[in-house]
């Protein structure tokens, strides 16, 4: 497991944590959670410039 994807499920873990124990609810915590999926799939980030 690369580097990327150990960021990715720390992400999903602190996002998923974050959703059911703290009861928090939101934008943010979706885009985490989200982010976390994503890098932990592709394992890889896309420089866009």
């Amino acid at each position: 497991m690369n580097k990327v994807r150990i960021i990715g499920l720390v992400m999903l873990l602190f996002g998923l944590a974050a959703n059911f124990l703290m009861e928090m609810n939101g934008f943010w915590i979706g885009i985490l959670i989200g982010l976390g999926i994503g890098l932990l799939v592709t394992g890889k980030v896309k420089k866009v410039w």
